[in-house]
């Protein structure tokens, strides 16, 4: 297996368009007569009334809205636009109401443009600046315009910072444009904000941490997936990724063993991997279970299948001879003197499946001291205890392994335990954003 291999290429693309035909983003209606308007300010009067030859087809295209007839709306706001000379204020409201139309008409394009224009005429009611910013944001997001979308985004976002949806379009947008690092900084804070962030915000947070070459930031990504989206394909690729940086046997059998339990053990060379080393570690019970199941499942073929069935033949001969001293495992262990011969009785047991003695086994050898290798120990009272379904206790265990090397693999599987105790996500309908 090439464990550098991981499926890392987080799904990203521009954000859909969500939310912007609500009532709250209508635009203003024209001012049908311009008595109305006679005792507000002059000053501001004279600013924001209609030209007549505006308002008419305006006032045609107001009617035409009202009846959803967007192609008579569209006709009556080019006538109006058609107009000349026009006041800022006519232009301003030729855009406010078409920009609405061409919404509803689905051209994004020519819809965010005229948005554009009038979010700048310096008309728009401060009160509504920001739902204007956000439609115009998803509209340029939809239309792949991403530094425009970045721009527009962020400054809704000044005044609306718990929009984490809208946050993580802008954050995507970043990334888009190859900004990897502003995306990064972007969605991590997104992450520390949220007490479950959002599979999207997590998955670009995986691919900008893989982009900028931040391996701790890689893992802990694939961590969060795992812990709030523990799915087999997020389990895969976390356990791949240490399994590329760990080099010590142990870790190693540590690994194999909760790719096992994860049930993300399903690769040729992962099979037989696990089974050499478990052959070599002194496992061989457990060696022949695992490759077993590996050839009954078909996975080896060619030289592979060859070499796994020689590892098969090396456990099953060591199997027998465990078989035999099984039987009086339990008096060698109460004439044991040291506490590595304990420890030994207790792999003896550990192999076969017998998870309680082999607890009560290394223990004993713990408390007897002199023991060589206490992290590996510990890491089997951890592994026969959660399997066991011994959450606390197999924890305690993991904590007392202080190999820096081995603590990683410690920490997977204290991981699996919390995401084994925790309730499942929520359902939501939000999906991953796809490679376009």
């Amino acid at each position: 297996m090439n464990k550098a291999n991981l499926v890392l290429m987080a799904a990203l693309a521009g954000a859909s368009l969500v939310g912007v035909a609500g009532g709250s983003l209508l635009p203003v209606s024209v001012a049908v007569a311009a008595e109305k308007d006679k005792d507000k300010d002059k000053e501001k009067d004279a600013k924001q009334k209609l030209s007549p030859e505006v308002q008419k087809p305006l006032v045609a295209a107001q009617k035409a809205m009202n009846e959803k007839n967007w192609d008579e709306a569209a006709t009556q706001i080019a006538a109006a636009q058609a107009v000349e000379p026009k006041t800022p204020y006519d232009a301003f409201m030729v855009d406010e109401l078409g920009w609405y139309v061409q919404l509803q008409k689905k051209d994004y394009a020519k819809s965010a443009e005229a948005l554009e224009r009038s979010l700048n005429s310096g008309f728009v009611p401060e009160a509504d600046k920001g739902q204007r910013l956000k439609a115009l944001t998803q509209m340029l997001l939809q239309t792949k315009q991403y530094p425009k979308a970045v721009q527009y985004g962020t400054e809704y976002l000044k005044a609306n910072p718990a929009d984490n949806e809208i946050a993580l379009q802008i954050a995507q947008a970043r990334y888009l444009t190859n900004d990897h690092a502003g995306a990064k900084a972007a969605v991590e804070q997104i992450i520390a904000s949220a007490p479950t962030p959002p599979e999207g915000a997590l998955l670009l947070a995986l691919r900008t941490s893989y982009e900028t070459k931040d391996q701790a930031g890689t893992s802990k990504a694939l961590e969060g997936l795992v812990r709030h989206y523990p799915q087999p394909k997020y389990w895969e690729d976390l356990l791949n990724d240490q399994l590329f940086r760990t080099k010590d046997d142990r870790g190693l059998r540590a690994l194999y063993r909760l790719m096992n339990d994860t049930n993300t053990l399903d690769k040729p060379d992962d099979y037989a991997e696990m089974g050499s080393t478990l052959v070599a570690g002194g496992f061989p019970n457990e060696a022949k279970q695992v490759l077993e199941r590996g050839m009954s499942a078909g996975v080896f073929s060619g030289d592979a299948k060859s070499r796994a069935q020689q590892d098969l033949e090396r456990a099953k001969s060591g199997s027998s001879m465990d078989a035999k001293e099984i039987a009086a495992a339990a008096s060698q262990l109460a004439a044991a003197k040291t506490g590595n011969q304990m420890v030994g009785i207790g792999k003896l047991y550990f192999s076969t499946g017998d998870y309680a003695k082999a607890i009560d086994a290394i223990q004993k050898g713990l408390a007897k001291g002199g023991v060589t290798d206490t992290d590996d120990a510990n890491l089997l009272i951890g592994i026969a205890n959660s399997r066991l379904g011994q959450s606390a206790e197999a924890k305690a265990a993991f904590d007392a392994v202080k190999n820096p090397t081995l603590t990683e693999v410690a920490h997977l599987w204290k991981l699996k335990l919390d995401v084994a105790g925790a309730p499942p996500p929520a359902a939501t309908a939000e999906t991953a954003p796809t490679t376009g």
